[in-house]
């Protein structure tokens, strides 16, 4: 288990850089233009999720070690691609664009048979504690090198400076093999599981719990994921935030997930993810809901604190039901077609996600909203009117819990027995 933990958190030093938006300063500092610029950093999530279901189908046939080292040695491969690439002039976003796309194979390798690989090593009465610890980790570390990346690129930004610190995530792959071996495959392939594509797939949609529970996910994710990023477009663009501002409130809601991973795990193990589940679904509804709220208070700062506090509050109960969503699954993983199973879950998120961004554009590009309305006499934007509609839809769909095994008590036994005893 701490091999797990420290697996993901040599793999964050490249990922994360994806998520900060070095990767996009680097091809900019290259001079690829924005178009192009859109089309690479297209090409990791998109190649991810495509390949998902085939490599996870494969880690179930051959080995779900063998799938994942084959990805880390690629994507040791891209990440140093991408740090070479800009000693090779005009070839230089080329190879950045074979490079992501190798870093995006580890991705879709290692993914696809990390869950099913855990199933077994982590105890089910410790996997919301373990989870949590783990994503808490990582979440640490990418703060920390966030930090230290931006002090660095404040001093010097040149192209030298970034091939550097793409080189040092390469290394951090080098290590990150020799730690994942560690991790022992207790359920290595048998001449069963050696069953067609197809037919994996027909049998993880037949297991009913997982399929539901599949749906809830999907559900979930469509009418909370985009919620951050509109909620800072409104800080941004309506109240007219600073930007350093915007980084605290921020860093506010990541202190707040690591606050709710923390916590939710240990309620999890205690009494089981269903109150995880109904208390921070109703949760997320109602804070959506009281970032309107905001317009109630006058004074600046007042209005500053509330949304510090706002913000806490929601990555809180983002974190938590985050891991409720992972101890739940791995409590559904059939003992055949684990990887498939696991993937499927995956890719229903990964679509949540992807629409709950579609949505917004789509609304405001078709203008069918009001630019500004009020409520209670106060003024609002378009983006509150999207947000209220999530926070309605969220709130309705309490109802989508029941879609969650653990909720008619048909899941895994949790550990309550054990800690009563």
């Amino acid at each position: 288990m701490r091999a797990a933990i420290r697996t993901q958190c040599f793999g964050i030093v490249a990922e994360g850089m994806i998520v900060n938006g070095i990767l996009l300063l680097y091809l900019t500092a290259l001079g690829v233009d924005a178009a192009n610029t859109m089309v690479y950093l297209a090409i990791y999530p998109l190649a991810g999720a495509a390949l998902l279901l085939p490599f996870a189908w494969l880690a179930d046939r051959i080995g779900k070690k063998l799938v994942g080292q084959g990805g880390l040695v690629l994507g040791t491969l891209g990440w140093t691609l991408i740090g070479l690439a800009g000693f090779f002039g005009d070839a230089a976003p080329w190879l950045v664009g074979v490079g992501i796309f190798l870093a995006a194979l580890c991705f879709s390798m290692l993914g696809a048979s990390w869950f099913s690989l855990l199933s077994p090593v982590v105890p089910k009465e410790i996997r919301g504690r373990f989870f949590a610890r783990l994503r808490t980790w990582f979440s640490v570390v990418s703060i920390v090198l966030s930090l230290i990346y931006a002090a660095v690129l404040e001093r010097n930004n040149a192209v030298i400076v970034y091939q550097f610190i793409f080189l040092i995530a390469a290394a951090a792959y080098v290590a990150r093999i020799f730690v994942y071996r560690k991790i022992p495959e207790l359920e290595p392939p048998t001449a069963a599981s050696h069953i067609p594509f197809l037919t994996a797939i027909q049998a993880t949609f037949r297991n009913g719990p997982l399929a539901r529970f599949c749906v809830y996910a999907l559900l979930m994710t469509l009418f909370t994921a985009g919620a951050g990023s509109l909620i800072a477009m409104t800080e941004k663009r309506v109240i007219e935030y600073s930007d350093g501002q915007i980084i605290v409130l921020a860093n506010l809601s990541i202190g707040g997930s690591i606050c709710g991973m923390f916590f939710g795990g240990k309620i999890i193990d205690r009494f089981g993810p269903r109150s995880v589940f109904a208390g921070c679904h109703i949760a997320l509804g109602l804070g959506l809901f009281a970032f309107l709220l905001r317009v109630l208070f006058d004074a600046p700062m007042a209005m500053l604190i509330y949304l510090g506090a706002l913000h806490f509050a929601l990555g809180s109960a983002r974190g938590a039901i985050g891991i409720a969503m992972t101890t739940e699954l791995m409590g559904l993983l059939p003992e055949k077609n684990k990887s498939v199973s696991a993937a499927t879950f995956s890719i229903f998120q990964t679509v949540g996600v992807a629409l709950s961004g579609f949505m917004p554009a789509w609304l405001l590009k078709s203008e069918r909203l009001k630019e500004t309305w009020t409520f209670a006499g106060h003024p609002l934007s378009d983006f509150d009117s999207i947000l209220l509609g999530y926070s309605v839809m969220t709130l309705l769909l309490i109802s989508s819990l029941a879609l969650v095994p653990s909720m008619q008590g048909k899941a895994e036994p949790t550990s309550l027995g054990l800690n009563r005893l």
